[in-house]
This record gives C-alpha cells, structure tokens and sequence, in this order.
C-alpha cells in the first residue's frame, strides 16, 4: 500500500481538494493508496513517515526526503491530468 502525503501552505482547504484528486487519480491507475492532507510544515516533520508527497512546486524544495521517496509538484494543485502524467513521469506506477 502506497502510503501518501499532500500538503497546501496551510492545511486547509487546497491540501484537502487535492488529497480528494490525488486518491482519484491513483484509484482510477489501480494503485491501492492512502492519502494523508496537511501544511507544508506539518510535511517537513512527517516527509520520512511517506512513499509519495505531493505538493506545489514551490514546495518541493523545503522538503528532505528519505532515499526512495518521491516528491511531485504540481503547477496547479486542481490538474488531475497533470499529476496523472507526473505521477507516471515518476514511476510510480
């Protein structure tokens, strides 16, 4: 099981709508996933408990991950099809 992270600036409202694509896009490419919403500084603490963070892009440089973790970001949080294609791009799956 595929152990997943989203993060917004805040926690709020766009790291929620993005947990909902994520878990979408995931379910629809056949992986079995859980998904965790939070702020990107909750993220920091937590990035090494994850398989998979995705965040905006300009997120992505305040997170250290451990070695197998990946990281994608997204240019605009609400694009299914672009984190479908970077999810991919990633290997994910």
């Amino acid at each position: 099981m595929l152990k997943v992270l989203v993060a917004c600036g805040c926690g709020m409202g766009s790291s929620q709508l993005l947990k909902k694509n994520c878990s979408t896009v995931l379910k629809n490419l056949g992986v079995e996933h859980t998904v965790h919403h939070t702020s990107i500084d909750e993220a920091k603490s937590t990035a090494h408990d994850y398989d998979l963070i995705v965040v905006g892009e300009n997120f992505v440089s305040h997170l250290k991950v451990k070695e197998g973790t990946i990281v994608v970001g997204l240019k605009n949080l609400m694009n299914k099809k672009e984190l479908e294609t970077k999810l991919k791009e990633s290997g994910i799956v």
